[in-house]
């Protein structure tokens, strides 16, 4: 049996990877369970239910990413998977992540929980209008961290990239070397980045805005995410911008 991760589309935003599982033998397996062993996070990633794979065949198996273990030792890392069969045995299988798709959670994850101790960052659920019909306005908020952290470090929004539904106005770049001050609001005029309805259709993190922060001395990118309502509204901005018809 072969392993390895990987991390497609579908769970790029919610941030969990899939499980990769291959038979090299010559006999069908029952696979019943399998369970990422990696000492960059935490137990607790893991598939369960049954899938029948065939000789030669892979099989792709959604996992939850268990929380990070941010420290040292991270690039050591030699994940594995341990693997449970239906006829009660179990294997431990090295496990290939030919994307470094561990590693960059990992980094994802861990810059993350240091900057929320900074700021936290959100967008406010009201879409604005934009000074012309292929245009509007996304608000990001700077919100003080929860709870009690004595004084924040200093935090520079360096950054906000685009997506694969939303682009940055020419006219009105996106703000860069911005230092955010508590409960700051900033302004993001945004338009369509495409008008191909396949592929908007398809859109899986287009209202996952990047932004790029400066935390004190660590520097990296977290990912803030739309609400539901908001979402929508992006979703019916970019059909009207776009000329597509209604309904």
């Amino acid at each position: 049996m072969a392993a390895a991760v990987d991390q497609f589309r579908d769970e790029y935003a919610a941030g969990s990877i899939v499980i990769q599982l291959t038979d090299t033998g010559a006999a069908p397996l029952t696979v019943v369970g399998a369970e990422l062993a990696d000492p960059r996070f935490a137990d607790g990633t893991a598939w369960a239910g049954s899938a029948e794979l065939a000789a030669g065949q892979t099989l792709s198996l959604p996992a939850a990413l268990a929380a990070p273990r941010c420290g040292a030792g991270a690039s050591d890392a030699a994940p594995s998977l341990r693997v449970r069969l239906a006829d009660g045995t179990e294997r431990t299988v090295a496990a290939a992540d030919p994307h470094g798709v561990l590693a960059r959670l990992h980094g994802d994850q861990c810059f993350a929980q240091e900057a929320a101790r900074a700021v936290r960052l959100r967008l406010e659920d009201a879409l604005g209008a934009g000074t012309t019909a292929r245009t509007a306005i996304l608000t990001l908020v700077a919100d003080p961290p929860a709870g009690p952290s004595g004084v924040p470090p200093r935090t520079v929004l360096t950054s906000v990239e685009g997506t694969p539904l939303l682009g940055e106005d020419p006219e009105r770049p996106w703000p860069r070397a911005l230092v955010l001050a508590p409960r700051a609001r900033i302004a993001l005029v945004v338009r369509p980045a495409r008008c191909d309805p396949h592929a908007v259709a398809e859109d899986k993190v287009g209202t996952l805005i990047p932004v790029g922060l400066e935390v004190g001395e660590a520097a990296g990118v977290v990912k803030v995410a739309a609400s539901p309502a908001l979402r929508a509204a992006l979703y019916r901005f970019v059909a009207r911008a776009c000329g597509w018809p209604a309904g």
